[in-house]
């Protein structure tokens, strides 16, 4: 059972957006390739969800990552103290990632931290409902960023723009974690 609030507050925001759109498990199913069975467990907090399996549900329901993350926090908030900012962690590949913007109805653009141990790969394998803008500027370590079939190696100071309109994947080459900023702008 789930016991984080972050995590908690995923879970019922996956379902409020599913039951916005009016769909069912079975569609968001379809939509997602996520059964109907795991997503019933990560609505109910059951389990929480990889970074994989939750970008595919994301996808399914027409939303990106970082809106599902800012969503599930306070708006209207201009400062944002570290305390403050919910971290969410793939219980599988130990990805971290920290929403870093506050939520604004002024602002598209939206900010996390991301911490890949070495030698983890998230892959993102269903195409996004809709195109997303996305900066990511290197940290520290080392990450090899593919999109469709180009790979990108990556290492501190580095910032590439990716326009994110077909599966991806990211490998932390290790043994050292790579830690980057995601920089996304929202539609």
């Amino acid at each position: 059972m789930i016991v984080d609030g972050v995590e908690e507050r995923i879970a019922a925001r996956l379902r409020q957006r599913r039951e916005e759109l009016g769909i069912s498990l079975a569609e968001l199913a379809k939509r997602s390739s996520v059964s109907k069975a795991m997503i019933g467990k990560i609505e109910n907090g059951v389990c929480c969800p990889t970074a994989g399996l939750l970008g595919r549900l994301c996808s399914g329901l027409g939303v990106t990552l970082s809106t599902l993350m800012l969503s599930v926090e306070d708006a209207g908030l201009e400062f944002y103290p570290a305390a403050n900012q919910p971290t969410w962690r793939d219980p599988d590949t130990k990805l971290s990632r920290t929403v870093l913007s506050p939520p604004s109805r002024d602002s598209s653009v939206q900010i996390a931290r991301l911490w890949l141990p070495g030698g983890a790969t998230v892959d993102y394998p269903v195409t996004p409902a809709r195109a997303i803008r996305q900066h990511l500027v290197m940290l520290s370590g080392r990450l090899e960023f593919t999109i469709g079939d180009r790979l990108t190696t990556m290492t501190a100071g580095d910032c590439l723009f990716a326009l994110i309109d077909r599966p991806t994947r990211l490998h932390a080459p290790g043994p050292s974690p790579a830690e980057y900023l995601v920089v996304q702008e929202s539609a």
